[in-house]
């Protein structure tokens, strides 16, 4: 039985704050964005349509300043990018990067992987170039890989984008000039030594707790079924998550009649801090 009811206001206007999309909160910088970023501990650059998510994006008023952060922040380490949620762009901040590999990554080297036939021919094939060469340039990994054809070219990035939701790839930098051309890097090789033995520490169970009980208090209400949605994780081991986090008193039901029914909410109700927040204090 849920506890009490919150209205779509209450909602609303936690996210405001939480998400910095309140204009007082809204940030202008790289400054405000790795605060954004540490504050809620994963973000996505752009919101997915149809879906309440906080953005990089939607915390600078759709300003186009945020287009350069993917490749600006991970070029100087500031955080962890790679296409994770839904394979869409994910800025990860390090202190949550342990239980996202934790999460996703197969523990196994990427050879052995192939040689259990977990991953195919193609992909070792640029994890081998990347191994061999260092960091590589999108379009050089697509000269190495084949033939110039439209073929090739919808090939390696699709690849590109299965091996960073494996957290096999991430980003480690790039340009934006004339669109956007990322430059990736073995995530066992570009992630801090610290922050892989933390996650060796972790077992999947501990580590899905961990993001789950973050996401809730990032997104304010959601629902059981959304986070198996947006993680791509098997339903049972979201609801044994939430059961365990709920006995703990880490999160808690709410009704929320506007949204349909029943939530999962924070434990507390997160309360708006008071202040002007990032337009009050501009990072230049």
């Amino acid at each position: 039985m849920a506890a009490r009811t919150i209205s779509l206001k209450e909602i609303e206007r936690a996210r405001a704050h939480r998400w910095r999309t309140a204009r007082a909160r809204q940030i202008t910088s790289e400054r405000g964005a790795l605060r954004l970023i540490s504050e809620l501990g994963f973000v996505l650059l752009m919101g997915i349509s149809g879906t309440e998510l906080p953005s990089v994006h939607a915390a600078a008023g759709g300003e186009w300043v945020w287009w350069d952060w993917k490749q600006t922040l991970p070029e100087r380490k500031a955080c962890y990018y790679a296409k994770v949620l839904r394979r869409r762009g994910t800025f990860i901040a390090w202190e949550w990067f342990p239980p996202f590999f934790a999460a996703y990554a197969d523990p196994r080297p990427y050879w052995r992987l192939y040689r259990d036939g977990v991953l195919d021919r193609a992909e070792k094939q640029i994890l081998d170039l990347l191994a061999d060469q260092g960091q590589l340039m999108t379009r050089e990994i697509r000269l190495a890989f084949g033939p110039r054809s439209k073929e090739n070219t919808r090939r390696v990035k699709s690849i590109l984008v299965d091996l960073q939701t494996r957290f096999l790839i991430a980003a480690a930098g790039g340009t934006t000039a004339g669109w956007s051309h990322h430059r990736w890097d073995l995530v066992e090789r570009l992630a801090p030594a610290e922050s892989l033995a933390a996650a060796s520490r972790l077992s999947r169970e501990q580590a899905r707790r961990k993001i789950v009980a973050q996401f809730i208090s990032n997104v304010v209400a959601t629902t059981a079924a959304d986070i198996a949605w947006l993680f791509a994780w098997d339903r049972a081991e979201v609801d044994r998550a939430v059961g365990e986090l709920v006995a703990g008193r880490k999160i808690r039901a709410a009704a929320a009649p506007e949204l349909g029914g029943d939530v999962l909410v924070p434990a507390p109700w997160p309360r708006a801090a008071r202040g002007s927040g990032e337009r009050g204090s501009r990072g230049k």
